[in-house]
């Protein structure tokens, strides 16, 4: 497993983590969601699920401030981790952070005999090449269609 650069430290996911860990991915995702969700709409479908992973979700820290997250779900009855977010603060980007975090997981994941690790991603994130670089593939994409509809 790499090491983190000086002055950062990785850790699992702990108690008290959710509302640092939601301002780091809100923050992330701002240019291209619709609207950033309230603490508890997002800890619903996140950390308050019970696939929610703690211990295979990794934290980057700078300093003693959360600047990365990738929140991992323990999907039952399969031989695979879902990464549901992978999040960097803008200023610590670049930097080898979010790189870290998923060969964290993945390292968690393997450790508890899972065989892969699976995410979801938008296009507009422009998170593929780091996907890429880290080993994955693609193995399903997907198209949004629409249609603007003049009012009458």
């Amino acid at each position: 497993m790499p090491e983190p650069p000086a002055g950062m430290t990785v850790r699992p996911f702990g108690p008290g983590d959710g509302h640092d860990a939601h301002q780091v991915v809100e923050d992330a995702f701002d240019d291209w969601q619709q609207r950033r969700q309230t603490y508890q709409e997002w800890a619903r479908h996140t950390v308050e699920r019970p696939t929610f992973a703690p211990a295979m979700s990794a934290l980057a820290f700078a300093y003693g401030q959360l600047v990365g997250a990738a929140l991992s779900m323990d999907l039952p009855d399969t031989d695979e981790g879902y990464t549901e977010h992978v999040a960097v603060r803008r200023d610590h980007r670049n930097r080898g952070i979010a790189r870290l975090l998923l060969r964290t997981a993945f390292h968690s994941f393997h450790r508890q005999g899972r065989q892969a690790c699976t995410l979801g991603t938008h296009s507009e994130t422009g998170a593929l090449g780091l996907y890429l670089s880290v080993g994955r593939r693609v193995r399903h994409s997907s198209t949004v269609f629409q249609k603007n509809l003049p009012a009458e």
